[in-house]
């Protein structure tokens, strides 16, 4: 049978080892606050003021650099740790390198597909997600919280929670000034754009009628010229001449 109880005392476990990582280890050391204080707050202005309601691909590849440089003092972070002594060479170790060269790879793929192109870095180079890669790792890298299976499962188990109360704050908190003027901004701009398009086909169409219309008028002259009505009008005044010649 399946220990319910055993099992949510593990998970309640996970919760308060998330949270102290989160809120409570980096006060208790102040070395990893130079570069989490960077990082949070990145995250504060840039959520809430740049993609607030989206993340376009520019803020993306600006994210990753975040990740490769936090990733670069990881590594720096690491040795000294091995060079004083506090860590010596084993699995655990090379357990770090893996996890600061999987961060890298992370940053390394936002900053391909944005030079690409493609999309899918609105969702996988959000702030929050980079943020929160740090947020949990970086005590491991300084030695505050040691690496191990559980805090790997955790930081991915309460991802979504960070995630989506972020998101709930973002949707049921009033935009900031800022924000507006530039949704007003880019909303005037597109709308400008479109009526230039919009212009510029009713401007095109005028000037195709009223080639049409030059056309049709040379048509009518022509055929107008060249119908059955001016042979009997040439007729007649040879006939016209005829008669005041016959009469001389």
């Amino acid at each position: 049978m399946v220990d319910f109880a055993a099992m949510g005392m593990y998970f309640l476990d996970m919760f308060l080892t998330w949270v102290k990582t989160l809120f409570v280890v980096p006060v208790q050391n102040v070395d990893m606050l130079w570069l989490l204080v960077p990082i949070w707050a990145t995250w504060v202005f840039a959520e809430f003021f740049q993609e607030k309601n989206g993340t376009s691909m520019g803020n993306a590849i600006t994210n990753s650099v975040v990740v490769i440089w936090g990733s670069i003092d990881c590594t720096r972070q690491t040795f000294r740790l091995i060079h004083s002594g506090a860590l010596h060479w084993g699995w655990n170790v090379y357990l770090r390198f893996l996890l600061i060269l999987l961060i890298l790879i992370y940053g390394l793929i936002i900053v391909i597909l944005g030079l690409k192109g493609n999309v899918v870095i609105r969702y996988i180079g959000r702030v929050r997600e980079v943020t929160y890669v740090f947020a949990m790792f970086v005590p491991v890298f300084y030695n505050a919280i040691p690496l191990t299976l559980k805090h790997v499962i955790t930081a991915i188990v309460f991802l979504p929670i960070f995630y989506f109360v972020i998101e709930l704050i973002d949707r049921y908190t009033p935009n900031p000034k800022a924000v507006v003027e530039d949704m007003e901004r880019s909303g005037g701009a597109l709308h400008e754009e479109k009526s230039g398009e919009l212009g510029g086909l009713d401007e095109g169409f005028g000037k195709e009628n009223n080639s049409l219309g030059s056309e049709s008028m040379f048509e009518e002259a022509g055929k107008s010229g060249s119908g059955k009505q001016g042979k009997p009008s040439q007729e007649s005044g040879f006939a016209d001449l005829e008669g005041d010649d016959f009469k001389l």
